[in-house]
């Protein structure tokens, strides 16, 4: 008889340890697969278009003040909801700023759209958008 409790019991435990490895397994997948499609989205955010609201949007009076810091100002945009995200807009903005128009955040009062994706924002409040209209004039 203790033989076959013994037996029982080892199986029970074989049992047992597929489970746990299954549902550990499983936890590692889920988690693996979530950390991709954060990664990608956190991408997209960077190099995509990308909005805080449908068209036509809302019109939002936005204030860059002389000094602030480029975070400062990412900071802001994403609580007046006229970016995504605050991190990948900075990110974008200092791609922005290391390349070959060598853009800079300017200070001044704006009119944003909650509509406008991150390189229009850019566009608007970079001194490369202020060069492209005297360049015109």
């Amino acid at each position: 008889m203790a033989g076959s409790q013994r037996a029982v019991l080892g199986g029970v435990k074989v049992i047992f340890s597929i489970i746990l490895s299954l549902i550990f397994y499983g936890l590692i997948i889920f988690a693996v697969s979530r950390l991709c499609i954060q990664t990608y989205n956190f991408g997209y955010q960077i190099f995509g278009s990308v909005s805080a609201d449908e068209a036509p949007g809302t019109d939002v009076d936005f204030t860059v003040n002389e000094g602030e810091a480029t975070m400062s100002v990412a900071s802001r945009l994403e609580y007046n909801r006229l970016i995504v995200n605050k991190y990948s807009f900075y990110i974008r903005a200092q791609i922005n700023a290391q390349g070959s128009d060598g853009s800079v955040i300017m200070p001044g009062t704006y009119e944003l759209n909650t509509s406008m994706n991150y390189e229009e924002i850019l566009n608007i409040i970079t001194n490369s958008a202020s060069e492209k209209e005297e360049g015109a004039q």
